[in-house]
């Protein structure tokens, strides 16, 4: 009897697990089908992901298998390691010119691994058993399959329309400026010029995102940069987020359904709430759960930057986790904190707004490690962390970088005031009233704005990007004993993320922006405190758990009901504000551009500089982004632009477009063109010029009216005779 009611239930679970497995491969090959993968290119991205970050990842893996006994979450933070370290590798050997280096390594780790494999019997060791597809954690691929499947309207670049010949951009426009930064990374890294701005410098910042698309790009084959970007590599953010979140909230409930509860909230469950109290651009301002209007969709939409740096911010919060027990049971951490401490330095260039904070509360928590434990280790990964992020630094200070683009400095920003652009940072509940009390209260002026800057930007953090349901819960979990002991250095570089990432936004500003990364420290605070929600949410249900009566399978049924319902909510609220901001800010490029754009990005030059003069006064930064090569200047007026006019006031590009296109005489025309660095120029039949045929330049491909239709726009590609 009891051997029949074994047999029932081993097939209701096969059963379920056969349920599960198909919906995970529906999911996935859905996902394929509708961003339009084909098996040639799905081959070529698993052999190319696989050479770019399995060497590292199989070292650390190896490296790390007595400190960390799990294997998803040895396998997670090796991989995130791998992620980030492989990009930081690759820049080190670049700036010294010893980029075959890199090659010879990656070649020399991956038939190491061979080699250490088969001394070690480590095949012959596994169990044929062991590859049984119902042994697989199918709970935990189905829940990254159905993630990536929610997040396809975020990877969709261009939509054509049939009737008009047009594709219209789904992208915000700062996606092209980074793919555009991508390409001149894959001419020359460090970059030596701007994508947008061609022979100008470019910024010393957040570069390795980019770089990271490069590799991406080469390792894989894929030539279109965009694709590159927004496809393959938020699938691996998109994985390594849901691989991250699984394994720090397992590894601090200890509960594998926490876990899967956590790796859902992040991308299943986040729905868009309405603002409770609005704002002038769509993001960013106060409701109930602002996971998805100031965390995910700010991100992917608008900041890929934030996005990959966030990710790389996770694999490091992982480690000190790691560490935190460790250091509390006093048992070694050697590998383990070094690596840490490298991931630390590196987010210098994938996100300084991860960087600033990170870095001391690193070095606090290490001297902590050190005091409990003695272990010198702690004071060496401090040493390597400070004197990498110094060389770092140095390196930021070369003159191959636009002047002026690296100060740092305390000073008031004045970035909460109620009549600059940025005054959604004062967007959240009774600030108006707060203000006129402040006002009232406090006569002096300079006082007064720093009293309004403290208040105010404490409050956008604690309100609209951490939302007061998360802040309870947050608080709620540090009073809990295990936050204060075994993972004490975790809970404490939370806090500490989120303080110090605060204070700094209230005081830090730059010669050039006071918002680039004074007003962006804002922006990762939600990221943290959510790692917190529902191990805050678990430690609730533990306390009324024994006054609860369901059973296993009502406990089950509940939060499959719960995270169905938040995926069918998630479908009815789109489009976000957000969504719908970008939308109306829509790009269209006629067929006959794109076929142009085609042209520049298979024919000419790696290092051609494009003029035209469509795209001037327009931050949409198309020619680069699309083309490939650099453009003579796109996005006037942008940060950067007004940067580079500070620092060569004489090159001022805008005009010189404007003379081209207004002068009827041909040597003039010559003389000026000669005058830039551009070897191709662009002209559309809605921007002629005013000469026709001038002798310093040829025509190489013209759009033929024969094969799209005569209301399209016509385009003439000229080459240069220098």
């Amino acid at each position: 009897m009891i051997e029949t009611s074994e047999k029932i239930v081993h097939k209701k679970s096969s059963f379920i697990t056969l349920i599960v497995v198909t919906i995970t491969l529906f999911s996935l090959v859905y996902y394929l089908v509708a961003m339009e993968w084909d098996l040639f290119e799905l081959l070529r991205f698993s052999l190319g992901i696989v050479g770019l970050w399995m060497p590292l990842s199989a070292l650390f893996y190896l490296l790390l298998r007595r400190q960390v006994e799990e294997p998803i979450v040895r396998f997670t933070f090796s991989a995130i390691a791998s992620y980030t370290l492989t990009t930081l590798i690759y820049f080190g050997l670049a700036v010294l010119k010893l980029e075959f280096l890199f090659y010879i390594g990656q070649i020399t780790i991956f038939i190491g691994f061979i080699i250490y494999s088969i001394r070690k019997k480590y095949w012959l060791n596994i169990q044929i058993k062991s590859f049984s597809w119902k042994l697989f954690d199918w709970v935990f691929a189905l829940l990254i399959a159905v993630s990536l499947v929610v997040n396809i309207p975020y990877q969709i670049a261009w939509k054509y329309n049939h009737t008009t010949n047009t594709y219209t951009s789904t992208l915000y426009t700062d996606h092209y400026y980074h793919t555009g930064q991508a390409y001149e990374l894959a001419r020359h890294v460090p970059p030596l010029e701007q994508s947008a701005r061609a022979r100008t410098p470019e910024r010393a910042y957040h570069m390795f995102p980019h770089l990271t698309t490069m590799l991406l790009s080469r390792f894989t084959g894929q030539t279109d940069m965009l694709r590159v970007h927004i496809v393959y590599h938020y699938i691996i953010i998109e994985i390594g987020m849901c691989l991250a979140l699984y394994s720090i909230v397992k590894t601090l409930t200890r509960s594998r359904v926490a876990g899967y509860l956590a790796t859902a909230t992040m991308y299943i469950t986040a729905i868009s709430y309405p603002p409770l109290v609005k704002n002038e651009i769509g993001y960013f301002y106060f409701t109930l759960f602002p996971h998805v209007s100031s965390g995910i969709e700010p991100a992917i939409l608008t900041s890929p930057q934030m996005y990959s740096g966030m990710l790389v911010a996770y694999g490091i919060l992982l480690g000190v986790l790691l560490i935190s027990i460790r250091c509390y049971k006093k048992q070694p951490v050697n590998v383990l904190l070094i690596i840490a401490a490298i991931m630390v330095v590196a987010t210098s260039r994938f996100r300084i707004h991860v960087f600033l904070p990170i870095l001391p509360g690193f070095v606090l928590l290490s001297a902590y490690g050190w005091k409990r434990t003695r272990q010198r280790i702690y004071l060496v990964a401090v040493g390597v962390a400070v004197t990498l992020s110094l060389l770092i630094y140095l390196e930021m200070k070369s003159p191959i970088y636009l002047s002026g683009t690296t100060s740092l400095k305390l000073g008031f920003n004045n970035l909460t005031d109620p009549k600059d652009w940025t005054n959604w940072m004062t967007s959240w509940p009774f600030s108006t009233k707060i203000y006129d009390l402040l006002s009232r209260l406090i006569h002096n002026s300079t006082v007064f704005k720093w009293v309004w800057q403290i208040v105010s930007m404490s409050a956008f953090v604690a309100l609209n990007m951490i939302g007061i349901p998360l802040l309870i819960i947050n608080i709620i979990y540090l009073f809990c004993k295990p936050a204060r002991q075994e993972f004490l250095l975790f809970t404490s570089l939370i806090v500490w993320m989120v303080v110090v990432s605060t204070l700094g936004a209230i005081c830090l500003t730059t010669d050039y922006d006071n918002y680039s990364v004074g007003g962006q420290l804002l922006l990762p605070t939600c990221w943290y405190p959510f790692l917190l929600a529902i191990p805050g949410l678990y430690q609730v249900y533990q306390f009324v758990r024994p006054h609860l009566s369901l059973s296993i399978s009502m406990q089950i049924s509940t939060v499959v009901a719960f995270v169905v319902l938040s995926l069918i909510a998630q479908q009815l609220a789109r489009p976000s504000r957000l969504m719908v901001n970008l939308l109306s800010k829509q790009v269209n490029l006629n067929t006959n551009e794109r076929m142009a754009m085609t042209y520049i990005h298979d024919k000419t030059p790696q290092n051609s500089v494009i003029l035209t003069n469509k795209y001037v006064d327009d931050e949409i930064f198309l020619l680069s982004g699309i083309s490939g090569k650099a453009a003579y200047l796109e996005g006037a007026g942008n940060t950067v632009d007004q940067q580079s006019l500070r620092v060569y006031p004489s090159d001022n590009r805008r005009q010189v477009i404007k003379d081209l296109w207004t002068t009827a005489k041909s040597e003039r025309f010559c003389r000026l063109l000669m005058a830039t660095p551009a070897t191709h120029l662009i002209e559309y039949s809605t921007h002629p010029l005013l000469i026709n045929d001038p002798a310093c330049m040829q025509p190489i491909w013209e759009s033929s009216n024969k094969v799209i239709p005569t209301s399209s726009e016509k385009v003439t590609i000229w080459k240069i005779n220098r």
